[in-house]
């Protein structure tokens, strides 16, 4: 067994997090900081939901001193909850804000704006070191510094250097109240950016808290399942100190979601495998793993569904076509040549065996043969629909984003198959292994919105679910709008009170339009660029 290195544990405020510590819930307000009594209540609301700190956005000193007041009057109404303040593009409010919150959220990719890190950081960690304040660095996939894109790209590498930029000087200064994330609107790319970060970190002998959490995850089962997918993996390989999920719901909605993330998924004290070495994939860049074809399953095409009701007859399989084409686990164990045949497919089944024990089976097959396709399958008795998506979802994820997996059978005898079918497709979508609809990238909002992304989401939704093949952002400002929906096709992002910035991948194709014309405007860029097809 593996024994899994732990962090670092800090205080934040009257919080500890880290270390031995339960992995700590946190959200963040859709309010104006500007309206004191509005951020207080949703504080209070997300405080009483399970939330153990509370961030706001802090565009300007005006909101600095607001967050002074939203701060006391949660400790007057008898709330210590740690308050955070969240920083974008103005170093200068980093240090305003250091002196009268309990932590600062700072993203290295737009906090720099062409300086480095060891001429703005020092100071900024002397004034957070007077005032017992913690820091976040908070790196976003899409928004990396010029400098980490020009030398590695927007890649998991580029995401923890940025990072490690930052941390060094950190150590340097043996200042330990520090958080760090690495997030993504990708779960792959969440998952890959934070084992590196991990391995980098102990590399350095560094052990900060992690935080966790998949960006613009969107709403409904589909952000409860992208949500999932991204943070169970790392859960379950030992990493994670905090956890938000970015729903695009009202915040106190997301504090019951993290809750039963972090209680399905406990982090472990030991592995039977070492999370980053020996394995038969690479942990830190994502590669399908190509087999043999097998009645439709494997050859690195998308990952198939057995099912009683298969939904696409043409590709999936039911269990009387499969049955006679599986080769169990224990079976190879026994005799590998009972898969030298061409048209077999590895079985591997739950059944009393832990995820880690499933993973060890599936590393160690892979290690000795590259050929055969493999199907995994389980059976839930999960009662409650959103407890099945999740507990699944973390399941699915933590299998699924390694590349090993080529087919699922999934069982429940408490839900139709055609609810259990279109809950494993909308993880095979969240774990990027099937697409089957269109995906929307939907930030959770925050202060910075001003306008109802809930309804414009509904709307663009509504108009546009059947496209199938595209990605498409709705984003509630420029901050990190662009920068998290860069591997989206099409963009829909707030640029100022009623005005909207429609985007083809990362260009800005028309700006500043009123929000009423905006759904046409995307419409029409769609049919312009020859995506659209008739519903």
């Amino acid at each position: 067994m593996v024994p899994i290195g732990k962090s670092t544990e800090i205080t934040i405020g009257n919080l500890k997090l880290g270390g031995n510590q339960p992995v700590q819930i946190q959200s963040m307000t859709n309010t104006d900081t500007n309206d004191v009594a509005a951020s207080v209540d949703q504080c209070i609301r997300m405080i009483i939901k399970g939330a153990t700190l509370v961030r706001l956005t802090t565009q300007g000193k005006r909101e600095v001193k607001n967050l002074a007041r939203i701060r006391a009057e949660l400790k007057k109404a008898g709330y210590d909850t740690p308050v955070v303040a969240d920083i974008h593009f103005k170093p200068g409010l980093a240090l305003d804000a250091a002196k009268i919150t309990d932590k600062i959220r700072i993203n290295p990719g737009n906090y720099l704006r062409g300086l480095t890190p060891d001429a703005l950081l020092p100071e900024l960690l002397e004034t957070c070191r007077a005032h017992g304040t913690a820091i976040r660095i908070g790196v976003n996939h899409g928004s990396l510094d010029e400098s980490i894109l020009n030398r590695y790209g927007n890649t998991p590498e580029g995401m923890a250097e940025s990072a490690m930029q930052f941390l060094r000087i950190c150590k340097d200064a043996s200042f330990d109240k520090v958080v760090v994330s690495m997030k993504s609107s990708n779960p792959r790319v969440m998952v890959q950016s934070v084992r590196l970060l991990v391995k980098k970190m102990s590399g350095e002998g560094i052990s900060f808290p992690l935080h966790l959490g998949v960006t613009e995850a969107g709403d409904g089962p589909e952000g409860r399942i992208k949500s999932a997918v991204g943070m169970a993996p790392l859960l379950l390989e030992g990493m994670g100190d905090t956890i938000r999920v970015s729903l695009t719901e009202p915040p106190e909605e997301e504090m019951p979601v993290a809750s039963a993330i972090s209680a399905l998924f406990p982090k472990p004290r030991q592995l039977p495998y070492h999370p980053f070495r020996d394995l038969a994939w690479d942990p830190f860049s994502f590669s399908r793993r190509i087999s043999i074809p097998v009645a439709g399953i494997g050859n690195g095409t998308r990952v198939r569904i057995v099912s009683q009701q298969a939904p696409d007859p043409l590709v999936d399989l039911t269990p009387n076509h499969i049955k006679k084409l599986t080769v169990p686990y224990k079976e190879w164990l026994q005799d590998p040549s009972l898969l030298d045949q061409e048209d077999k497919i590895l079985l591997i089944e739950q059944g009393s065996n832990t995820l880690h024990e499933i993973k060890a089976q599936l590393n160690h097959f892979c290690s000795q043969n590259s050929l055969s396709p493999i199907l995994f399958k389980t059976s839930s008795t999960a009662e409650d629909p959103e407890t099945f998506r999740l507990q699944l979802a973390g399941e699915l994820g933590f299998l699924l984003v390694d590349g090993t997996m080529d087919g699922v059978w999934v069982e429940n005898s408490n839900f139709s198959h055609t609810m259990v079918n279109e809950t494993v497709l909308m993880i095979l979508q969240a774990a990027g292994a099937r697409i089957s609809k269109t995906e929307y990238i939907a930030c959770p909002s925050c202060g910075r919105t001003h306008f109802d992304i809930l309804s414009r989401l509904k709307e663009i939704r509504g108009a546009t679910s059947h496209l199938t093949t595209l990605k498409i952002g709705v984003m509630g400002c420029i901050v990190n709008g662009p920068g998290e929906m860069a591997d989206a096709d099409y963009g829909y992002v707030g640029a100022g009170p009623g005005r909207v910035s429609i985007y083809k991948g990362k260009q800005p194709m028309l700006r500043n339009i009123p929000e009423k014309e905006s759904l046409d405007a995307l419409i029409d860029l769609i049919k312009k660029e020859g995506d659209w097809v008739d519903p």
